[in-house]
């Protein structure tokens, strides 16, 4: 359950911050369901989608995993049929992961995400310019602080504290 705001008690932001995260992955282990795909798998689609045909170390850069557990993902992704692994062709030594053309996947994310966006973009008429903008605000940092942390607790040398 999201918690309200009043005007004379602000969020408590380390609860809204796990709500937030947690209804996130949710969403997106739900949508990877649908195409056969863990949370993990279906944002690496994602990360392609926007990055382009990338190395496993981008990936890994990107996601937090080692790149052990990239090869990994990948492998699941090619046998999935929605990715494939290519030679670079500015550097032959190196091999890229791209995503390959899938009608069925283009249908399944459609269905999830358009009205996901009109949902979004109808929440966004709520709100002034300027409240847009500090939400704006928020979401970068939220996502720098997000990557930071990721980053932070999957370096080689990170021991958790017990």
């Amino acid at each position: 359950m999201t918690q309200e705001v009043t005007s004379d008690q602000p969020a408590d932001s380390t609860l809204l911050g796990r709500e937030f995260a947690s209804a996130m992955v949710n969403f997106h282990a739900a949508t990877g369901k649908l195409l056969g795909l863990s949370a993990i798998e279906r944002k690496c689609m994602d990360t392609l989608q926007r990055l382009g045909p990338v190395t496993a170390g981008t990936i890994a850069e990107h996601t937090g995993l080692t790149t052990g557990a990239v090869t990994g993902l990948v492998d699941r992704l090619e046998k999935a049929g929605y990715a494939r692994r290519t030679r670079d062709p500015h550097d032959r030594r190196k091999v890229l992961v791209e995503l390959i053309p899938n009608a069925r996947a283009d249908a399944v994310l459609a269905s999830v995400f358009i009205p996901f966006g009109a949902d979004m973009t109808e929440l966004a008429t709520r709100y002034t310019l300027a409240e847009l903008q500090a939400i704006t605000d928020w979401l970068h940092r939220t996502t720098d602080i997000l990557v930071a942390n990721t980053r932070r607790i999957s370096a080689p040398d990170f021991t958790p504290e017990v």
